[in-house]
């Protein structure tokens, strides 16, 4: 009988717990920084994260952007300062799965945009800017309500197409910034269909 009741009292602590967890998991960060929330329904952020995803494809298809190597056999380089994989990444519990911060993780995302999109901007080519660029600002704009004018001031161009070691720079990063709009994709995904 007692260890019935013990297994009765522990569920139904696992139960609290885990209803505890998931109410601190949705709640928004206590002070601290200004949290992006979605503006749009998913009818408008997923379709501009697919849009995201298949214009750096596409960029990286462009072989006369990275002439003298091919890109596809190039490693990724993959901005990792704002460790946006971990912190939009779901936990286990005993219980159940525990959400993703959503503030935080969404903070992450936009963090990596404004990045990435004063890293394309630095290079002063059309192919990123009519069209990763382009996809980065829509995302930013639409998805977080932010406009691109608020950004950091942008870095100095530069001329990057004549150095074999900067086109090499630009593949990987494009590559990093791939997996990086998978990610995105995913996250909202997530977010926009619980």
């Amino acid at each position: 009988m007692c260890e019935m009741w013990c297994f009765v009292t522990d569920f139904a602590l696992c139960g609290i717990l885990c209803c505890v967890l998931w109410r601190c998991a949705i709640a928004g960060p206590v002070g601290g920084f200004k949290s992006p929330v979605l503006g749009l329904t998913g009818k408008s952020c997923n379709p501009l994260a697919r849009s995201l995803l298949w214009n750096v494809s596409a960029v990286l298809e462009r072989d006369h952007l990275f002439s003298g190597f091919d890109c596809s056999q190039q490693n990724a380089e993959v901005y990792l300062k704002t460790q946006t994989v971990s912190v939009c990444t779901p936990q286990n519990s005993n219980c159940a799965i525990v959400n993703i911060d959503e503030s935080k993780c969404l903070q992450r995302i936009l963090e990596d945009l404004h990045y990435y999109r004063e890293t394309f901007l630095a290079y002063s080519k059309p192919e990123l800017t009519t069209t990763v660029v382009r996809s980065i600002e829509d995302v930013m704009q639409n998805c977080f309500s932010v406009s691109v004018t608020e950004n950091s001031p942008a870095k100095a161009s530069m001329d990057h197409q004549k150095s074999f070691q900067e086109r090499l720079k630009l593949c990987k990063i494009l590559k990093g910034f791939s997996l990086r709009a998978i990610t995105i994709n995913r996250v909202f995904n997530y977010i926009l269909t619980k």
